[in-house]
């Protein structure tokens, strides 16, 4: 293991992790610490009572209502980029545990739970991934166009990035270990280190995991501070507008 590949899988992942939650209670303590807006800016009519607000941000922040009335085709490219990136999320969740109830409950084998993962997993990946294609397009052309950073275009590579190199894996390793890339994730939660799944043998990740496991850290380093912290601030967003 050369020192790029051990500095990767057993540093800088705590680095990372801890920017990241450092990162996103230090953005969270400064809008805590705002002084609320003098003007009015509540919806009408506005939901009664702290639940049915706390609720009605919830949908809002789901189903993107409020994008829904005024750009309808960027609310479908960004619901179903968010839906993608639910699926994927709860994928990942297997590389911490898996579902045995659910698996019990179906009574699924090894071969029938390998497969489910393997079509639930492609149609994640095209949710996912489709879109981002639209959004970089968008922002090539027209008043969009002009209003773009450099951020915005970093941040859709980088999500390209990750996408192409953990499809990568998917599909075009078919005798990739599961279980090993699986007891290495989980010996990082652990601190209970396990030998990096990367080599020429087969059933290894390859080096497609290199770079996803390293872009995906750059994510969670460059997350707290970006545009990308829309994700937690809408929330808080939405309470306001509807207090």
């Amino acid at each position: 293991m050369s020192a790029i590949e051990y500095t990767l899988a057993y540093i800088t992942p705590y680095i990372a992790m801890a920017v990241l939650l450092g990162g996103v209670a230090y953005q969270v303590r400064r809008w805590l610490q705002k002084k609320p807006a003098t003007v009015h800016l509540s919806l009408f009519p506005r939901p009664q009572g702290k639940l049915g607000r706390v609720l009605d941000a919830l949908v809002d922040m789901f189903t993107l209502k409020g994008l829904f009335k005024v750009n309808k085709p960027l609310w479908l490219a960004g619901l179903v980029m968010h839906v993608g990136l639910l699926l994927l999320i709860l994928g990942h969740i297997r590389t911490v545990t898996d579902f045995y109830f659910l698996w019990d409950w179906l009574n699924w084998g090894s071969e029938e739970t390998h497969l489910f993962s393997a079509v639930a997993g492609l149609i994640a990946a095209i949710l996912f991934t489709i879109p981002l294609f639209y959004l970089l397009g968008r922002r090539w052309s027209g008043s969009v166009k002009i209003l773009s950073t450099p951020e915005d275009y970093f941040v859709l590579f980088l999500l390209m990035g990750i996408a192409f190199t953990g499809s990568h894996m998917r599909f075009l390793r078919p005798d990739l270990d599961q279980e090993a890339m699986r007891q290495f994730m989980q010996g990082l939660y652990a601190f209970s280190w396990k030998p990096f799944p990367v080599n020429d043998s087969a059933g290894s990740a390859g080096p497609a995991f290199i770079w996803h496991f390293a872009l995906v850290q750059m994510l969670m380093i460059y997350f707290p501070f970006s545009k990308l912290m829309h994700t937690v601030g809408s929330f808080f967003n939405k309470m306001v507008m509807r207090s």
